[in-house]
């Protein structure tokens, strides 16, 4: 078979895909793929419902980020702009909720790291810690521990990340 497909010629080939393609239902797929997508996008939590739940939220703050941003255009260019005022500041309030989404995603990026959401969790030790580093899982994570000596069963808190290792605090200091 494999060896059929190499000695047939490129017009060959192109003339057997367009009888396969002749032979399905081109327009039955098509049509599914229009509802596909058109109930994705109906969907409660798709694109579209979030960016209209957004707008209506808060239309006036992005009516003044529209208008700030025509400003600051007419601002650089006063002579060219001044008949596209109004078509700036529509363009600027359909726009302004996907910039702010896409700053509060690169903000994400940039302020969130690994295990973030672990300081200020109490856990408890599966494995002693010896001379002030020792080891646990969590989350499905291997992450080093730093802190003072404590026995495998202590209860500590986790105050503070640096890469992988977690600098904990026993609760109940023992004398």
């Amino acid at each position: 078979m494999e060896q059929e497909k190499q000695q047939m010629t490129l017009a060959q080939r192109l003339r057997k895909s367009w009888v396969d393609l002749r032979q399905t239902n081109v327009r039955a797929q098509a049509h599914y793929t229009v509802f596909r997508t058109t109930q994705h996008i109906k969907n409660k939590n798709g694109l579209v419902k979030q960016y209209q739940q957004r707008f209506i939220a808060g239309w006036e703050k992005w009516l003044g980020v529209g208008a700030g941003m025509t400003g600051l255009l007419m601002l650089l260019n006063p002579d060219g702009l001044w008949r596209w005022q109004f078509v700036l500041v529509l363009i600027g309030v359909l726009i302004a909720p996907l910039l702010a989404d896409l700053w509060h995603s690169l903000k994400k990026v940039f302020t969130e790291y690994p295990g973030k959401q672990l300081i200020g969790q109490v856990i408890t030790l599966e494995q002693a810690i010896v001379e002030g580093t020792g080891s646990i899982r969590l989350d499905n994570l291997e992450w080093q521990l730093a802190g003072v000596d404590c026995p495998a069963g202590t209860q500590v808190k986790i105050i503070a990340i640096n890469d992988r290792t977690l600098y904990i605090t026993p609760l109940n200091p023992t004398a």
